[in-house]
């Protein structure tokens, strides 16, 4: 998402400095004429080039982790609210698979201290979601 923002904004500054009065559409936004955007736009703003991108995606309440960061001598306590069998896997930052937790439980603390320090994501797997959160142990 941010790559596709950064590309934009240079999109918008490269055509405005063209000096090429002509109106633009960036190629991946042809379809807002059909969502009620002014057509008569020349250029997009920061906002409505975040308004592409849906906002389910920016808030994931299927799963908290906490507390985050979490010291290694405490427990890390995840609760979800989707029942049944999930697999959870911690990756370290070079991507390799640290440690696998399979539960059924919807809510359960466990320990941190086989982990070192450092940023893990977290992907949570289960039969309706798959998510992944950022765990920093300190």
């Amino acid at each position: 998402m941010r790559i596709t923002l950064i590309l934009c904004l240079l999109m918008q500054f490269v055509f405005a400095r063209a000096g090429n009065e002509q109106k633009f559409i960036v190629p991946h936004t042809e379809s807002l004429h059909a969502n009620h955007f002014n057509s008569n736009l020349t250029s997009w703003s920061l906002e409505s080039m975040l308004m592409l991108y849906p906002q389910s995606g920016l808030e994931d309440d299927s799963i908290k982790v906490y507390p985050n960061p979490v010291n290694r001598k405490d427990m890390l306590n995840i609760s979800m609210t989707d029942p049944g069998k999930k697999r959870l896997a911690f990756y370290d930052i070079t991507g390799k698979m640290v440690k696998v937790i399979e539960t059924e439980r919807t809510s359960f603390s466990f320990s941190v201290q086989d982990l070192g320090t450092g940023v893990y994501i977290l992907n949570v797997s289960a039969a309706k979601f798959q998510t992944t959160k950022k765990v920093i142990v300190k």
